[in-house]
């Protein structure tokens, strides 16, 4: 099993510009699950990243961007009805080093989400 905690990221600002920097960041790290709601499982030194990046991107006098951490046994006993359902816990991570490629790791699911949206097409 791997490590790491398991987080839920909500986001709001008025500024359309901030929302999508944001939303585009927060991609790199974790899985929508709602327009402006993020999960995703990090490691220490990655969760770090990601918040000195939320915190370069937002304008904390009007923007709220809210972290909560859970334990691996409490995500376990969330309760979601509807899609995208429960957010899997990886047996393993993928590190990359941003600077050298531009691809996104993406989840399983979202992979299936998106050929279905593309056969849908």
């Amino acid at each position: 099993m791997s490590s790491g905690m398991f987080y839920i990221i909500c986001y709001d600002t008025p500024s359309d510009k901030r929302r999508r920097k944001l939303h585009k960041m927060l991609k790199n790290y974790a899985v929508t699950v709602q327009k402006s709601v993020f999960e995703t499982f990090l490691e220490g030194p990655r969760f770090d990243e990601m918040m000195g990046k939320i915190s370069k991107l937002i304008d904390a006098t009007v923007d709220s961007v809210r972290v909560y951490g859970m334990t691996r046994e409490a995500q376990r006993q969330m309760k979601v009805i509807g899609m995208p359902g429960l957010l899997e816990d990886p047996d393993h991570f993928v590190v990359s080093d941003p600077k050298e490629s531009s691809d996104t790791v993406v989840s399983e699911s979202q992979d299936e989400e998106d050929e279905q949206i593309t056969m849908a097409l």
